[in-house]
């Protein structure tokens, strides 16, 4: 067999070294990481697993018993295979775990390798009984290996803020209408009202990450569910050089909101408060992280998915493409059609949300 499939991505540390991602969260680091930290388990209805390939390309990939933490939405699909009498469970996903966004799914030398192990992931989906294969938020630089495999095509909208080479945070207000500069004028000073100032922090100890975790805990609990990351995670994502911004009332940390920065891009990605305040989440999470991507000369910041809210925060539309092979040929037919439909009516909302713009010249 040209391939070998693994129960974890330590056996394929050097390739991905070999190899490095352009955002962090495709990286051996933080993949390695929720196993490490035991984040991935029977409850979380992640399983990992590896296909090395013998051209030296390497494809981590999950074992999935439930939908949970993917961010593409398949449950009516799910709901088909069991009316139909079919287990939709356990499936396959090529994705970060949690983590809502764009990246490489297979780690290689080059389009024929990473092609060729995809094939090879492809046979072990259908040798071992597995209903489907999923590729979630797949970096453009990857997505013609899943077309030219016949993968279904899915696409979603979500929302970035691009940098027009902005001096700083009132210059990238100067570009926006009367009403919007006056909307996110108004969220400030609220804030500021209220005396709330903000920490920055990149060299972050044990004590901050343990204050850091609480208010991301808190996001769950108040829904009545258990956090999907644990503590033990955030402190070992150290190596990939995290930011941490922390909100301050009278002293005390209120909230806080964690960011990476991979060369020019930056990634918000978690947050949470102990005090329900208004317009705290839009400042930590957006207004902050423009702050620091202006700051740090970052072409681009990805707040994280969803939120037709942003848009008239200064957040564009942008696609995103997942891809999808289902075994059995009526269900993938079925599928087929779903996806296709439910593009184009992905595409009239893209075109339409940039209406939604609060930028001048849009």
């Amino acid at each position: 067999m040209s391939f070998s499939v693994e129960n974890s991505i330590q056996c394929a540390e050097q390739v991905f070294r070999s190899y490095p991602s352009e955002d962090p969260f495709s990286s051996f680091d933080f993949l390695n990481a929720l196993d490490k930290a035991d984040c991935l388990d029977n409850d979380s209805g992640w399983k990992s697993k590896c296909l090395n390939h013998k051209n030296g390309s390497v494809i981590p990939f999950y074992e999935k018993l439930n939908s949970q933490g993917e961010f593409v939405f398949d449950y009516a699909w799910a709901n088909t295979y069991f009316r139909y009498g079919q287990p939709y469970y356990p499936k396959l996903v090529m994705s970060v775990p949690f983590t809502p966004v764009d990246g490489e799914r297979i780690i290689g030398p080059d389009y024929k390798s990473n092609s060729e192990a995809l094939s090879g992931l492809i046979s072990y989906t259908n040798e071992q009984s597995y209903s489907s294969l999923h590729a979630l938020y797949v970096d453009k630089s990857q997505r013609e290996i899943f077309k030219s495999n016949n993968f279904i095509e899915r696409l979603d909208c979500n929302y970035k803020w691009i940098n027009r080479s902005y001096e700083d945070f009132d210059s990238f207000l100067s570009e926006l209408t009367s009403r919007h500069r006056k909307n996110i004028k108004k969220e400030r000073a609220y804030i500021r009202k209220l005396n709330i100032e903000f920490e920055y922090l990149t060299k972050i100890t044990k004590k901050d990450w343990q204050d850091f975790y609480l208010f991301y805990a808190m996001t769950y609990a108040v829904r009545g569910q258990r956090p999907y990351l644990t503590a033990k995670f955030f402190e070992e994502l150290n190596n990939l050089k995290p930011i941490i911004v922390f909100a301050h009332k009278q002293g005390q940390r209120i909230a806080a909101a964690l960011f990476f920065q991979s060369k020019d891009k930056l990634f918000g990605r978690y947050w949470g408060t102990k005090e329900p305040i208004n317009f705290l989440h839009f400042e930590c999470c957006y207004y902050q992280g423009i702050e620091i991507a202006i700051k740090n000369k970052c072409v681009e910041f990805d707040p994280g998915i969803q939120g037709h809210h942003k848009l008239k925060r200064g957040f564009e539309p942008v696609i995103n493409t997942s891809y999808h092979w289902i075994v059995d040929e009526r269900f993938r037919n079925a599928i087929s059609n779903y996806c296709e439909t439910e593009s184009r009516h992905i595409k009239e909302y893209f075109e339409q949300s940039k209406d939604y713009l609060p930028f001048k010249n849009v």
